[in-house]
């Protein structure tokens, strides 16, 4: 075939390729027609992706919504996740989306479980329980909920509970092997204590009001004690010195003690007829109702009894309403801190600080010499806990979450909020509050050190704050 031919031929078969490509089977007659007459079911591949037809490829091609996933469109620097919808299990190119059902409130209360940061590295156990987790008993009076060792195995110095007492109701006569400290969540009530000398304590104490910060009180351990409520009621957070408080031989109520002994002991000792303990309670109430109303709030030295030893020089309860609070030089809020070498001298194994983080403000790296137990009172909080040797793992805190940092894990604590506080408590087992600064201990290292480490220039280095932050904006 001559070349100019050749030539005519190719052009003509590259005119008629657009026409090849465009063209559907669909625009077929034969084809419609067995389409018209065929099974409905049957879609042509051409269809499919606009059908309700569900690919059963183990890989569908189209299996991702894209508003399910991270929408953050800034770099990711740690921050935590967003989504358009449900949380999914996404950061960024990592992960993908549930193909079956997740409890998405749970999800949304703890995307760092969900998506974490990818700082996060190596395994950190659980150190956060919510109380709205725990098993509440329901008593005649009140109800009570904790959280101990079992429920958040790293926190062995500190267990706690949340106590609720109707208007005039007791948490019955006890006493604990271990420290008692109680923050008061709201209400009034009355506490009454007598030490090994025979003096006795008797006080008011009562929660928040009107924006003033409520009341802490403290018994030391094998110090016997009861707790009334006065006017509407009373509810407390109760912090113990044992993550393993439920165990035998930690708290000893009285009316227990007394039906588990022989009658006629117990009226010897008391110098009665056994008659008149004929009505012992034979099971512990653990709480129960007054017979009559106590005295308002107010007039507890109305119910005191005269001892001949005198009363307890030591103050049991602190007011925090009066103490100053310590203005972060960082910004970002303020704290308050109670310990038994500065302002609450009974309370020798427990340290504590009451914190308030301005929105969006944050707690400064930080570290402790004992484990650090915290407790959101209000908002939502974020924190990384570092465990060393390159492990970490990041936590969402919500109002009613505990949480614990083990001694001389490396954690801050951020608002997440831009509108709302965050306040929460720091409990310490511990006759002093300690802590580290991160930003002070590198400002008051020599730049050079610092600076040859970070890859840093010195001068960042030498702008760095030389006086603890506490907290920052």
């Amino acid at each position: 075939m001559a070349r100019p031919l050749r030539i005519a031929l190719l052009l003509f078969t590259l005119s008629l390729l657009p026409k090849i490509v465009t063209t559907s089977p669909l625009s077929d007659a034969q084809v419609r027609d067995l389409l018209s007459h065929g099974d409905p079911a049957v879609k042509p591949l051409a269809l499919r992706h606009t059908s309700k037809y569900e690919s059963r490829h183990l890989r569908p091609s189209i299996h991702v919504p894209n508003a399910k996933r991270d929408t953050s469109s800034t770099p990711d620097v740690g921050q935590i996740a967003s989504f358009a919808g449900d949380p999914q299990p996404i950061r960024g190119a990592l992960g993908d989306t549930f193909l079956s059902n997740s409890n998405h409130d749970i999800d949304e209360q703890n995307l760092d479980n969900l998506a974490a940061p990818t700082t996060d590295a190596g395994t950190v156990p659980n150190l956060k329980w919510s109380m709205s987790l725990g098993h509440t008993r329901l008593l005649k009076g009140g109800w009570v909920r904790e959280q101990t060792i079992t429920d958040l195995p790293p926190s062995k110095d500190i267990a706690a509970a949340e106590l609720r007492l109707s208007a005039n109701a007791y948490r019955e006569l006890h006493w604990h092997r271990v420290a008692e400290w109680g923050y008061v969540l709201g209400g009034t009530g009355r506490i009454t204590a007598v030490d090994e000398n025979g003096r006795n304590f008797i006080s008011d104490i009562k929660g928040p009001t009107n924006g003033t910060d409520p009341d802490i009180y403290y018994f030391p351990p094998g110090v016997p004690h009861s707790i009334q409520a006065l006017g509407d009621g009373l509810e407390l957070l109760l912090i113990f010195t044992d993550g393993n408080f439920d165990a035998t031989g930690t708290t000893f109520m009285l009316s227990d003690w007394l039906a588990h002994t022989p009658l006629e002991i117990v009226a010897k000792n008391f110098g009665v007829n056994t008659s008149v303990l004929a009505q012992i309670p034979q099971k512990d109430p653990y709480i129960y109702e007054a017979t009559i109303p106590p005295p308002p709030l107010g007039s507890a030295a109305a119910e005191a009894v005269s001892s001949p030893q005198g009363t307890i020089p030591l103050q049991y309860v602190f007011q925090l309403s009066k103490q100053e609070k310590t203005v972060a030089p960082g910004g970002g809020g303020w704290m308050k801190i109670q310990d038994s070498s500065t302002n609450f001298p009974v309370s020798t194994s427990l340290a504590s600080a009451l914190v308030y983080v301005e929105p969006n403000g944050m707690r400064e790296l930080h570290w402790h010499t004992a484990d650090e137990w915290l407790y959101i009172i209000s908002g939502t909080g974020r924190a990384t806990a570092f465990a060393g040797s390159s492990t970490s793992r990041t936590f969402d805190f919500q109002a009613g979450d505990t949480g614990v940092f083990p001694v001389s894990y490396g954690h801050y604590m951020r608002n997440l909020s831009p509108t709302e506080p965050l306040i929460f408590l720091e409990l310490f087992k511990a006759p002093k509050y300690v802590d580290f600064s991160a930003t002070q201990w590198l400002a008051l290292t020599p730049p050079q050190i610092v600076a040859d480490l970070l890859n840093i220039s010195t001068a960042a280095v030498s702008a760095l704050k030389k006086e603890k932050q506490l907290l920052v904006t």
